[in-house]
């Protein structure tokens, strides 16, 4: 299943590593000890969260289930300072992101505050909504948000991220506006999803699935919206996915929320005119040659 999580990324890492030929570049030294890290500290959050958030006893089997797991992530870490240019390339936006500061913080609050502000608004218009799926908040609450966010960040930042952001939406924003490009990719993000949400771990009733596909839609739009504001940096949506999957995890859906999603949704799309195709030289489109995208964003990375 772990295999299966990490698609977009392993696929997307393989056809940059192809479709870039290039000669293999630097030392591997950087690769390995990132490997090395990211497998202890990726094994040790997936053991943590399964005992603390799924309630799973500790055992041998689980320590074996954790650690084998944790080779996906440390994988595509350690590609992070691959020797091959195509795949260091996609990734490159992980340790140097690009844009203002702002947007990082947004990725981590916008789903957070939608849920919480939403859930307001749907007691104003008189219905009884919890803040949260948890009857008391305390520093325990608060440690199993940080854990769950951090295994979120495994599955979903590292296993999809590079795949929809990091290599999907830049060919598609060469050819379409990002609103289309938006549009495309959220309707392959539900269908990838599809196999889980119809008799698999994560089955849902018909109808729930129709609504998350055309939520998805809308958060699409959104994180499209911070990729092209950080000038194509992958890394703000890698923390706007595991904070979007945190939120709903621990905090109440409601009606008022999906407003104020929808909201938004229109209102950047308003914003940044995103009906309309970037110009070519926007550091948010792949280019034949990465390294032009590269020298457009000199002086803009994240300060």
């Amino acid at each position: 299943m772990a295999l299966g999580i990490f698609g977009p990324a392993l696929v997307s890492i393989g056809l940059s590593a192809i479709n870039n030929p290039r000669p293999r570049q630097g030392s591997r030294k950087a690769a390995v000890i990132a490997f090395i890290f990211a497998w202890i500290l990726g094994s040790g959050v997936i053991l943590l969260n399964l005992i603390a958030n799924n309630e799973m006893v500790l055992s041998s089997a689980l320590v074996i289930h954790s650690v084998l797991t944790g080779l996906l992530p440390a994988f595509v870490v350690s590609c992070i300072f691959s020797r091959k240019p195509g795949v260091r390339d996609q990734l490159r936006t992980y340790r140097k992101p690009r844009g203002a500061f702002v947007y990082y913080l947004l990725a981590l609050i916008l789903f957070p505050a939608f849920w919480l502000l939403g859930n307001l608004l749907s007691r104003a218009m008189g219905m009884d909504v919890p803040l949260t799926n948890y009857p008391s908040v305390g520093f325990k609450f608060l440690g199993f948000v940080i854990l769950f966010y951090l295994y979120n960040l495994i599955f979903g930042g590292l296993s999809e991220e590079p795949g929809w952001r990091g290599f999907a939406l830049p060919r598609l924003q060469a050819k379409f506006s990002p609103l289309v490009s938006s549009l495309i990719l959220g309707v392959i993000w539900a269908v990838w999803h599809a196999p889980g949400r119809f008799g698999g771990i994560e089955a849902k009733s018909l109808s729930d699935t129709l609504v998350e596909w055309v939520l998805i839609l809308f958060v699409t739009v959104i994180f499209t919206w911070l990729f092209n504001r950080t000038k194509g940096s992958v890394l703000v949506t890698v923390l706007a996915h595991p904070a979007m999957n945190t939120t709903g995890n621990f905090l109440t859906g409601s009606l008022g929320a999906l407003i104020l999603l929808f909201v938004f949704t229109l209102f950047v799309i308003v914003l940044d005119n995103m009906w309309k195709r970037l110009p070519a030289d926007d550091p948010a489109i792949y280019r034949v040659n990465p390294q032009l995208a590269e020298e457009s964003t000199n002086g803009g990375d994240l300060n």
